[in-house]
Order: structure tokens, then sequence, then C-alpha cells
């Protein structure tokens, strides 16, 4: 039995949802035509005034829970305490306007107070949120109809990730719903042997480009351009500088002064571009296949950590969405692929060749033909005792590959990157972040000395972006040796 204090309009609707759940009532109020108009089933009334109520009175013999819902709040107060001298083990919910009423109320005994100020304004920003997302929806829509006669072109970044992959399947999803043509494409490569399964088994149609010129060539061939995953411009996509697409859609932290296109949506404090473009299917009312879900629900989960890092209540509703939709069986061939020699190695070396100063580590993992092979590695020594923050690095084909995982909560590993290497070369999130640096950085340094010029400029680079002294630590001996051996061969 629940037994409520005060039969206010909240009261009201109270009551008629709990009665018609078959729970049984009992309400008291000190106004008799109050109580006569509730006519709700399995509810008892008595008229009385809270002054001068004698609780121990009162006809009941276990009740689940008091509710105290008086007009003001000294007399849940009072309630509070009288109800906890009598019933000390039963529960007390009651309300407050305010922290002060709230803490009070905590305090003197209640378990659980509801803030209704709290939960008007929430409701209030929830509103107002729906209202954003519908305009947005709207002008998306808008620049997807606008490529009628000759389609869109959706580029992803480069190297695309699960995360990446799905949202520009989604994209070109939303866009088929309007009858719009498109295709995808992406620079660098699909190296990791969970994203190739990804893409094989969706069966998606991603074109791989080697150039910028080609970029330009697709460009000029389609009505608008979509670039998903990346805000700018040749920052980790292969678009070409001088280009403004039509759409941008991501959520990695960047500098927002450099973005340029006629819809823009950056959201960094979600936690994957893959909910927001699920909470653009739902709004626009289109509801994923089976693969195109599974793709969404594994991108969240992928670069949320399994839900661990950088997730959202937005991340978790998009989950929860896809989950019903998702083909298991598919999602397991993805999660359970055995792992690759070349990963197992590149593991093997960021054990090997791992440098650490006080919490921070990094790891020069030398050459490399699977970069996805890095933010495994970074994963896997974030996990080190003492270590809180890691970069691991490694050269593939004309580029330095990074990856960084943090768990200090005073680090912002997108800064810390961009700072140490500078913003075209790296972003991401506080938590996790990633970077590209073109060896012509280094200059003209023939293969011999290559690997220690990399090797040294990084750390240094990294560590005093780090604010970390390197001159009070030596070089480990074991890194020393490596380095030697690499550069003699």
């Amino acid at each position: 039995m629940y037994i409520i204090l005060g039969c206010d309009d909240v009261g009201s609707a109270l009551i008629r949802n709990l009665s018609k759940s078959g729970e049984e009532i009992f309400v008291i109020d000190n106004d008799e035509m109050v109580l006569t108009r509730l006519k709700e089933s399995h509810l008892r009334t008595a008229v009385a005034d809270i002054h001068t109520l004698d609780l121990s009175t009162l006809p009941i013999k276990d009740p689940l829970a008091f509710i105290l819902l008086q007009k003001n709040f000294k007399d849940n107060l009072i309630l509070v305490k009288r109800i906890k001298k009598s019933f000390p083990d039963k529960f007390i919910l009651t309300k407050a306007t305010g922290e002060n009423e709230a803490s009070e109320l905590l305090e003197n005994g209640a378990d659980r107070v509801i803030q209704t100020m709290k939960i008007i304004t929430n409701t209030i920003l929830s509103e107002l949120e729906s209202a954003r997302l519908k305009r947005s929806a709207f002008q998306l829509v808008s620049v997807i109809k606008a490529a009628t006669r000759r389609g869109l072109a959706i580029f992803l970044q480069d190297n695309p990730d699960p995360d990446s992959i799905a949202s520009g399947l989604a994209l070109k999803r939303i866009a088929e719903n309007y009858e719009i043509k498109s295709d995808i494409y992406y620079g660098g490569n699909i190296g990791y042997q969970q994203n190739k399964t990804l893409v094989s088994l969706l069966k998606a149609d991603l074109i791989q480009l080697k150039t910028a010129n080609e970029a330009q060539e697709i460009i000029n061939a389609f009505d608008k351009i979509a670039l998903i995953e990346a805000s700018v411009p040749s920052k980790n996509n292969i678009l070409p500088t001088n280009t403004i697409p039509g759409i941008i859609i991501d959520h990695h932290q960047t500098d927002f002064h450099l973005v340029k296109g006629e819809f823009i949506e950056i959201l960094p404090k979600i936690g994957a571009t893959s909910t927001i473009m699920t909470r653009y299917m739902r709004q626009l009312g289109i509801v994923p296949d089976s693969s195109l879900a599974t793709a969404l629900r594994y991108g969240i989960r992928v670069d949320t950590g399994g839900f661990t890092r950088n997730t959202t209540t937005e991340d978790l509703e998009a989950a929860a969405y896809l989950s019903p939709l998702v083909d298991v069986g598919l999602l397991k061939q993805i999660e359970n692929l055995p792992m690759s020699t070349e990963t197992i190695d590149i593991l093997g070396k960021a054990i090997q060749n791992r440098e650490v100063r006080g919490s921070y580590l990094v790891s020069f993992v030398e050459y490399i033909n699977n970069r996805d092979a890095l933010p495994q590695a970074a994963e896997l020594m974030i996990q080190l005792e003492g270590i809180s923050t890691v970069l691991v690095f490694g050269i593939d084909k004309n580029k330095v590959q990074l990856s960084a995982r943090s768990i200090d909560s005073s680090v912002n590993l997108a800064l810390l990157l961009q700072k140490a290497f500078g913003f075209m070369n790296a972003g991401g999130h506080a938590t996790m972040a990633a970077g590209s640096i073109d060896l012509g950085t280094f200059g003209n340094i023939n293969n011999q000395a290559l690997l220690k010029v990399i090797f040294d400029t990084i750390r240094k680079k990294f560590f005093s972006a780090a604010g970390v002294d390197i001159e009070k630590w030596e070089v480990p001996k074991k890194l020393e040796l490596m380095i030697n051996h690499s550069t003699r061969n």
C-alpha cells in the first residue's frame, strides 16, 4: 500500500496512474471536497489535518512507502520527521522546489526528494532539443534534396573506422529515402580485419581514392558533398583544402572557425557519429534494416569503448533503440574475428619498445602495414599499472600514424596532440585521439637515420606538450638498442 499525504494536481495524477496499475492507495488530505472527486479503484481516503494526525492510528499494517505532497515545504518537513520516528524502516518520497529544501528533507530522513523546478526545466530543455533536432533534420533533408540531378558524394574520414562506415551508410540510406543517389568515398586504407569484415558482411560499396585530384574529380561530378566523421577538408580526409561541403556531420573536437559548410552538425559531447545519425533517422521516421542497425550499434559500441568512455544519454538511447533491430549473428561474426599476425607483432613491439615518463608512456612500433592495430596497442598500454596517458606511433608508408589514450581527467588528448603536432595533423576527444603526420615534415632524411629521427622528434614533441621534463630521464636501454639496431639495418 502507498500512503499519500496531500492531494494537489500532482497527487491526483499520481493516484490515477497507481490505481490503473492495481496498486492499493490510502490518501489523506484536509480538504474533503478534493477527496470526494477521487473515484479511482483500489483507493481509500481520510480527511485529517497533518498537524494533529496521529500516525499510529492509521488503519494500515505494512505500507510500502509514504508519499508527501503538501503544498508547502515546512509541512512536508514536519511529516518527514514524524514518519521517520514512527516508521524508521519505511521509504519516504516527497517534493521540494530547490536544492536547499531538498537537502534539508534528505538530512531529516526523506529517502528521495523530487525537485519540481528541476523536472520542469529538464522537460522544457528536452522539448527544446526536440525542436532543434526537428529543424536540423529539415535542413539536412533540404541539402540532400538539392542533389537531385547528379547526386550526393559522401566522404568519410581517412582509414574509416566502424563509426565512420556506419554513419556514411546511414546518410546514404537517408538519401535513398528521398530518391537521391549517393556514393561513399574514403582515403587511406581499411586495414583492421574487423573493419574489412564489417564492410564485406554489409556488402557496402565503399570507393577508395588515392589522391586529392581524384577527390576533386568526384566533387566536380556530384551536386553535393558530405563529409562524415571529419569537419575540416584535408584534415584526416582526402578532400582538397578549398572544398566547402554541403553536409558536415562529426563528433570530434575541432576549431569551429575553420568549419565551413551549408549544413553543419558537430557534437563533441556525443560519443559517436553513429548516435547522431540514428537520431536523424528516428526523427525522419526511417527505420534501419538489420544490417545498418548492426553497423550503427557496433559503431557506437566501438567509439564509446563499450559504453565506458565519452558516453552520453543520447548514445545509450540510440543503442537501446537499435538493439532490437540488430542481426545478432552478423554482430558476432564482426566481433569474434581472430587477431592477425601483424596485429600481434605490433602489440609485442608496443610492449617491448615502451618508454615511460611518470604516468606517461610512448611506444614506437616502427614500420606497419595496418594502422588500425595502433589503437589496439594503445588500449593495451593504458591498462599498465601507473600509466594514465599513452601514445603509440608507427610508420605507415609515407606517414607517421599516431594513436593515443588517456584516463587522466586533467588531460585533453585532442588538444595535447594538436599542441604537439599541429591542428591539421591530430584530433579526437579528451580521452582518445589520433594523428597522421606526413614524413615530409622531417625533411630529406636517408633511411638509415629515419627511425631515430622520427622516434626522437615524436617523443620530444609529445613530452614537451605534456609538460614532462625529459632531461630528467634517460632513454631506456632497450629503446636505445632498438633504434641503433634499426638504423644499422
